[in-house]
């Protein structure tokens, strides 16, 4: 692997040093629980903008911009995942999903939708604050690389850029999610080893503490799929009791 620092511009997810921070935006159909969440997070100085309506999610996210959204899984009309994807197509802002499914497979559905995390209810509002905390400063803080000097890393002809949320390889690209990148980026410095799971953990969310069951793992499988549709040869393997490797080129 090697390490190496570029110049570029930078918009998207990322924001300048002393640049004001964008809202978040509260998807819930619980005004109580949205007005409570706005309350909590406005305590720490958050600004907070709650859904007005459940038509148009997407819209209003475009239209809004916002730095974190949090969206509750039972809508009207449309569920949570729909929105997810739907968001998806256009931002890289961070999403937390809340919902009361706590079936393994609903959080699956909701990683795989394009969801960095997933809360279940009834959840302590403590928890709720340190998960958005933990990617407020994964994507905007002392964690986030700087937007005028981005590091780059090249593993046998794939190229990751982690303040541009991207990854090359001979001419085909992906755009990953912050999550995504902070993953990769674990991988790619581990590389041609093992990275462990805490380190993954501890990339991707300050450690393990509040992260839902299967999460690494789906977002993991996220990864391989975005290799898999650009016809990238590189693949992420499990190594038991360890964490994960990756390889580029043929099979390891």
């Amino acid at each position: 692997m090697t390490m190496e620092k570029t110049t570029a511009a930078h918009g998207g997810a990322r924001r300048a040093e002393g640049a004001t921070l964008r809202p978040i935006l509260i998807v819930e159909d619980d005004s109580a629980l949205a007005g409570q969440v706005a309350d909590l997070l406005g305590r720490y100085r958050y600004q907070c903008r709650v859904a007005d309506s459940f038509d148009g999610i997407d819209a209003q996210a475009r239209a809004l911009d916002p730095s974190l959204v949090l969206l509750d899984v039972n809508l009207p009309r449309y569920d949570g995942f729909f929105w997810c994807r739907r968001i998806r197509e256009t931002s890289h802002a961070p999403i937390v999903m809340v919902s009361a499914r706590d079936a393994a497979s609903d959080q699956v559905r909701g990683m795989e939708a394009g969801a960095d995390d997933y809360v279940t209810k009834p959840f302590d509002l403590d928890v709720l604050l340190a998960k958005v905390q933990a990617q407020m400063r994964r994507n905007y803080g002392e964690l986030a690389p700087a937007t005028t000097e981005l590091e780059s890393l090249a593993c046998d002809g794939l190229v990751f850029f982690p303040g541009l949320l991207r990854a090359e390889y001979q001419g085909s690209t992906i755009e990953l999610t912050a999550t995504e990148a902070s993953l990769l980026g674990c991988l790619m410095r581990a590389y041609p080893k093992t990275a462990a799971r805490g380190d993954l953990y501890m990339a991707a969310w300050d450690g393990e503490g509040f992260v839902e069951p299967n999460t690494l793992n789906v977002n993991i499988r996220r990864l391989r799929d975005r290799f898999s549709s650009a016809g990238i040869p590189a693949q992420i393997k499990v190594v038991r009791t360890v964490g994960y490797r990756l390889y580029m080129g043929g099979r390891p």
